[in-house]
């Protein structure tokens, strides 16, 4: 396929046919061109989520809705001279119904789409960084070295930690950015491929560990110690899960 953003645009909207799909999927694991331009959009959908405001359902929702169906009720009362009690209570109930399912379902699917958003832009950063100069800043199989290089330049201090004894060492670290913030990214080897770790503070409780894999990459996430862990790599779901143990120790 020919380089377009408004390909990648209808990509990331979920607006393409499965085949135009994967062709565009394809194309970004190649193409360092337009994996810049979908990190960026990425990044910059991720940036509007994290300031857009949020408005959650007034807690005298309930009482709007029966008190309009009442009024309604009481007109028709007035009109025909019939009361028709359990028609405006039965409609009462299912708008309610429908009011309670949506909003317990709206919730859910916004965190699993925010969730989905991280997940992708982490896997393109994660590709950036292979294909592109930007995969260590501080190139180092110290841990010593590598820590108290990120002094001053996060607003945490990641862990870090070296598992060369186990088949993952150490290799460095850099910065990147994030869902709307600059995070670290520490990178270990497994025999000839990269494992990024990317951590930053986690917003809320802790969460059950996860995976997601798409074009041959895997990407796990959890929760330790306070901190959101996502790592990405093209090993196998179970070496990575590994990873993930071994970092939880």
């Amino acid at each position: 396929m020919n380089c377009s953003s408004d390909l990648i645009e209808a990509y990331m909207d979920e607006e393409l046919d499965p085949a135009s799909h994967l062709t565009v999927a394809e194309h970004l694991s190649t193409c360092q061109s337009c994996a810049q331009t979908h990190a960026r959009f990425c990044k910059q959908s991720a940036s509007i989520r994290s300031v857009a405001p949020y408005y959650h359902a007034p807690a005298h929702l309930q009482q709007s809705i029966l008190e309009a169906l009442r009024q309604a009720a009481a007109t028709e009362t007035a009109a025909t001279g019939e009361r028709a009690p359990w028609r405006w209570v039965a409609i009462a109930a299912s708008i309610l119904l429908v009011v309670s399912v949506s909003w317990n379902l709206r919730r859910p699917q916004a965190q699993s789409a925010g969730k989905d958003l991280i997940a992708e832009s982490i896997l393109f950063d994660h590709i950036r960084s292979l294909i592109g100069t930007h995969l260590l800043d501080v190139p180092s199989t110290d841990q010593h070295t590598v820590k108290p290089w990120f002094n001053g330049k996060l607003d945490f201090s990641p862990d870090v930690k070296d598992f060369a004894s186990q088949g993952f060492p150490l290799i460095g670290g850099r910065l990147d950015y994030l869902t709307g913030r600059t995070v670290a990214a520490l990178v270990y080897r497994r025999r000839q491929h990269t494992v990024n770790l990317f951590t930053w503070p986690a917003d809320s409780s802790p969460v059950d560990a996860s995976n997601f894999s798409r074009n041959g990459y895997n990407v796990v996430h959890w929760t330790h110690r306070a901190m959101t862990c996502w790592a990405v790599s093209d090993i196998g779901v179970a070496e990575l899960e590994q990873f993930r143990d071994l970092y939880e120790k």
